[in-house]
């Protein structure tokens, strides 16, 4: 073994290198190609766009590998491709925003003025990481509950929205302030051919005012929203809960997804990165008891807690008991 490969450098420049490259072509539409079967080696028109320079590349990273003049997604690859949601995400979604850490630590700009996630591509890389790890789960969930019209509170792309109203026949509507991802999600819609039973519009999910299906909802979904309204503090969430569950009907329920805060531990996964990412945007994360304490005393009761597929994640789905205003009272 030389030194060279024990320097652990070298392993962040080439998982820096390869987030970047297959992120880039998860965006680009090009990995799909890789995805679905074999690429011509020939460097001619039948590559496909993947310039064969990439190819190689993948290939000495064994991501792909070579077989009768086509590169093919390797075992690892193929494994890696699985789980590309995160790297979307990352990349995509938030690379900018690391890049820049310098300057928000110096002064020299400030996250939500100078710089901001991309939403088009966080919501891509969520709605591809919640396809393994979240919806199955959530699925799983909905199916010990009787509902008929969801809201869906920050629903990105609105891939879960369709994906339940397709599972369990209802109607919903989706509320993101992502215009890019409200756009995508109509696209979704439409080519799901659900255009008369779900519709999206981009708006504040936190402005519960402005929802007012919520109050003809049995069902609220908010999957990695909640700590952005804990943002503003702990009197913030405890005010948005409140008030949703004066809205909704009482009986009715509340799926959240959230993540944890790093804990310190040595083989801790994902959970320090979302951690730092979050306190970069001044968002603090919530334990699952925290959660439930603020869930308790807002007036919501506990129905069930389970581990997600994302490290540290935790999906709740709490009851509303409080007691519903007069009909046209609004939340107040």
């Amino acid at each position: 073994m030389t030194a060279t490969t024990t320097r652990p450098v070298f392993e962040l420049f080439e998982g820096f290198a390869l987030t970047s490259v297959l992120a880039s072509l998860e965006r680009a539409g090009l990995l799909a190609r890789l995805e679905g079967g074999g690429v011509p080696a020939d460097p001619g028109e039948g590559r496909d766009g993947l310039p064969l320079a990439t190819l190689r590349y993948l290939a000495q990273r064994e991501i792909v590998e070579e077989v009768d003049g086509a590169f093919t997604l390797s075992e690892r690859g193929r494994e890696i491709c699985r789980d590309k949601g995160y790297l979307v995400w990352l990349q995509g979604g938030y690379g900018h925003v690391l890049a820049a850490l310098g300057d928000f630590s110096t002064g020299a700009q400030r996250y939500g003025s100078d710089v901001i996630r991309d939403g088009r591509w966080v919501a891509d890389g969520s709605a591809l990481i919640g396809r393994d790890d979240v919806a199955p789960h959530a699925t799983a969930v909905l199916e010990t509950i009787d509902f008929s019209h969801v809201v869906d509170l920050g629903c990105g792309n609105a891939r879960f929205l369709i994906a339940a109203a397709n599972r369990f026949g209802v109607s919903g509507v989706g509320v993101d302030l992502a215009p890019e991802a409200c756009e995508d999600a109509g696209h979704a819609i439409a080519a799901a051919d659900l255009s008369d039973r779900v519709t999206v519009r981009c708006g504040d999910a936190g402005d519960l005012d402005a929802i007012p299906e919520l109050a003809d909802a049995d069902l609220a979904v908010a999957f990695f929203l909640l700590h952005e309204i804990f943002e503003h503090g702990r009197d913030a969430l405890m005010a948005y809960l409140r008030k949703l569950g004066g809205i909704m009907p009482q009986g009715t329920h509340m799926l959240v997804a959230e993540v944890q805060p790093a804990s310190g531990a040595p083989d801790e996964r994902w959970r320090p990165e979302f951690t730092l990412l979050h306190a970069i945007m001044r968002q603090q994360l919530l334990t699952t008891d925290g959660w439930h304490d603020a869930f308790v005393e807002a007036g919501w009761s506990r129905h069930e807690v389970r581990e997600l597929g994302l490290p540290g994640a935790v999906l709740l789905l709490y009851r509303n008991e409080n007691d519903a205003p007069p009909s046209g009272a609004g939340g107040g």
